[in-house]
């Protein structure tokens, strides 16, 4: 495994998407949030999915170049058709308007359906907060990324179903929770697959309904399935943010027998409030400042050197691969060749991915 400069890595991903007919904007927007999420760690939703997007639109599965459709548009609320174009340039749009919007009129609500694989929700959530604005985002898929089984169940019924929350605060700094209710995000798998990893146990189900952990009979006929965290718990929550995120946008709940099962597709729904017209920048920070300092400053735990506020670990994660260059493995080194190669890329080979080398 090698490491990457990430500089390098956004123009190789970009040219990538502009090869295969992407324009300049959406090529970049593309290729920069893929890298983004390998720079804070998300290696699951990184550069591994360049491929995959490649092939979704080959397969017509996505659609290059699209335009936001506004559906509703009102002083606090927004609907978007995203047409089934890319979901990074789509949500980067829709956002721009529905942070706007809570800025000048309080709150927003957003409602998103339609869209490509809008990549790591996080990101989203990063977005609105560098804009000073609080954001609940809650987002499914329409039937093609049922991937998870119910509490007690034993085989796939339900998207895996993110929520993201994001809290502004001063010098363009943030706290995101960003998690999947599902107990591990499938590209996370994907990544075990690639490196020859085992995970850990009581994350997945064969395709039998057993407990494993080895990815590749995750993969294997008949499929397998990810348990939800926390039980009923997590069960319980993915089952509500398929209604909030599917239904309420009109983009369909997860099920097998929605028009657009065939593909990727994301459905969002989120809420966007300027904090400042709730409360005084200053209570709101000072009252952050002092939850932050109660909870760390809590006994640690045996063999714990800090307690890690969400987002924490991103942020750590992404200052080490900043210096020392994004870890690849071999396997999504050779599908970044291969791919580039399909879409008409010239001399991409290993001595070329040499050339991107921290």
């Amino acid at each position: 495994m090698n490491n990457y400069n990430p500089k390098k890595l956004e123009k190789f991903v970009a040219d990538i998407f502009l090869h295969s007919g992407s324009n300049e904007r959406e090529s970049k927007i593309v290729g920069d949030h893929l890298v983004d999420s390998n720079l804070v760690g998300h290696d699951s939703h990184g550069v591994i999915r360049v491929s995959k997007y490649i092939e979704w639109l080959n397969q017509d599965k996505i659609k290059l170049n699209q335009s936001i459709n506004i559906l509703k548009e009102e002083d606090h609320f927004l609907h978007i058709d995203g047409n089934f174009g890319y979901g990074q340039p789509i949500a980067k749009y829709s956002l721009d308007i529905a942070i706007k919007k809570a800025k000048e009129k309080g709150h927003c609500i957003l409602a998103m359906k339609n869209l490509g694989h809008i990549g790591r929700v996080g990101a989203w959530s990063e977005l609105a907060a560098t804009n000073d604005c609080v954001s609940i985002m809650f987002v499914n898929t329409s039937g093609f990324g049922i991937l998870m089984a119910p509490h007690g169940g034993t085989d796939r019924r339900l998207s895996a179903n993110p929520i993201a929350i994001g809290i502004p605060m001063k010098n363009s700094d943030y706290l995101v929770l960003d998690m999947a209710t599902s107990v591990v995000a499938e590209g996370k798998i994907q990544v075990a697959k690639n490196t020859k990893k085992k995970l850990a146990d009581g994350l997945i189900l064969d395709g039998y309904g057993n407990p494993t952990n080895d990815p590749e009979v995750f993969y294997s006929k008949p499929v397998g399935s990810i348990l939800p965290f926390g039980g009923h718990k997590g069960f319980g929550l993915a089952f509500m943010i398929d209604i909030l995120s599917g239904t309420l946008t009109g983009g369909n709940s997860s099920h097998p027998d929605n028009p657009n099962s065939h593909a990727v597709i994301n459905n969002t729904f989120a809420i966007i409030i300027d904090t400042k017209k709730t409360v005084s920048d200053s209570y709101f920070q000072k009252d952050i400042n002092r939850l932050i300092n109660w909870v760390k400053a809590s006994p640690k735990a045996k063999g714990v050197e800090e307690i890690l506020l969400p987002g924490e670990v991103e942020k750590n994660i992404k200052k080490q691969r900043l210096s020392k260059g994004i870890p690849l493995d071999d396997q999504t080194i050779k599908d970044l060749i291969d791919t580039a190669n399909f879409v008409g890329m010239k001399n991409v080979d290993e001595n070329f991915m040499k050339g991107l080398l921290a």
